[in-house]
């Protein structure tokens, strides 16, 4: 805390003096602004390794929400966690123990849902989800 408190100091004095660095700030070329986001940009696409959907769910929540389907409903998906789960599956497939827990099949494993919506319902954890909606 001293090092920073004297690095205060310094600047200040520094600035006061008016012997400190000046660098003009480069321009920037071609300022890009970033791309709109549409409900379709939004679904998760199960192929992709389990890192980088879970880092999609993690950016999109918890507005505008990534999406999948799930039996036919839409269904938000706010947050995840890798998971580990017997069996080998085609991506996007869902095992469950009815329970509990929720796990996806992704491309290269398995990722838990924690938090999810289903369209017409509220947000809630997946053990709620589990005890009120039969998979």
């Amino acid at each position: 805390m001293r090092k920073g408190a004297n690095l205060v100091v310094r600047t200040v004095k520094a600035i006061q003096d008016g012997n400190y660095p000046q660098e003009p700030q480069s321009e920037p070329g071609d300022i890009k602004a970033a791309p709109k986001i549409f409900r379709e940009t939004c679904e998760i696409d199960w192929n992709r390794p389990a890192s980088e959907i879970h880092n999609f769910i993690r950016g999109l929540s918890p507005y505008p929400a990534a999406w999948t389907t799930l039996n036919g409903l839409s269904c938000k998906v706010f947050k995840t966690k890798p998971a580990e789960s017997e069996g080998d599956a085609e991506p996007g497939v869902y095992h469950t123990d009815g329970k509990s827990f929720l796990h996806f099949r992704t491309a290269d494993g398995w990722l838990a849902i924690e938090e999810l919506q289903i369209e017409g319902k509220k947000r809630m954890a997946v053990g709620d989800f589990l005890r009120g909606y039969k998979l």
